[in-house]
């Protein structure tokens, strides 16, 4: 894991991103943790998923690829093709990548086992839920090749950094940067939060940090 974005917010992320010009790394607001207070941050792994009728001879092959290669860290994202009404994650795909010591899941459509993955603690992010099986629904095609996820290109190396604000997809190219420039602005906070907690205008905390 990368020392310096560990704990950082999805607003601080987005923020130093738009101080590199990169404004259009947070994907859509319709995903959302499965639970209240989900956060999760990692190295990406994107998937394609895309609907099927058919039902397949070897069943999840490529889906158990995904889940048994994540290393610790990993979060694997999920591009899903239009018109998919399953489920791409559950409680059992949850085990094996805590298993596997990954650090949550976002998945661009549905999930399901609300419940049991809200036992397990497992950070996933999601458009909804559905009870629907994906066998002769929806199939994994590929894995480890940039996709779009929530309207934002997401590459293997990326890193997303997810909480109840939204998720916001870090370019592996600019990550150094994107810590020096987190770890400065969180200064900053802090420093404008006790400010203005002991009563200065927010005019004066501006003058002073450069942050609001």
């Amino acid at each position: 894991m990368i020392s310096g974005l560990e704990g950082v917010t999805a607003a601080l992320a987005a923020d130093a991103l738009d101080r590199l010009g990169l404004r259009e790394q947070t994907m859509d607001f319709a995903l959302r943790p499965l639970r209240p207070g989900g956060v999760l941050f990692g190295r990406a792994v994107p998937v394609v998923v895309e609907p099927t009728d058919e039902l397949p001879d070897d069943p999840y092959a490529t889906e158990m690829r995904v889940i048994d290669s994540l290393r610790p860290g990993d979060v694997p994202v999920y591009s899903v093709g239009p018109g998919v009404r399953a489920a791409l994650w559950g409680e059992l795909f949850s085990c094996a990548a805590i298993g596997r010591g990954a650090a949550g899941a976002i998945v661009d459509g549905l999930v399901r086992d609300v419940r049991q993955i809200a036992e397990l603690g497992f950070p996933v992010f999601c458009r909804g839920t559905s009870p629907l099986d994906t066998q002769g629904r929806a199939e994994a095609r590929d894995v480890g090749v940039p996709a779009p996820c929530g309207g934002v290109l997401v590459g293997p190396g990326d890193y997303v950094v997810a909480d109840e604000d939204g998720i916001v997809v870090v370019p592996g190219a600019v990550l150094a940067g994107v810590a020096e420039i987190v770890a400065e602005k969180a200064r900053g906070e802090r420093g404008a939060r006790d400010d203005l907690l002991g009563g200065k205008t927010l005019a004066e905390v501006w003058e002073t940090w450069n942050v609001l």
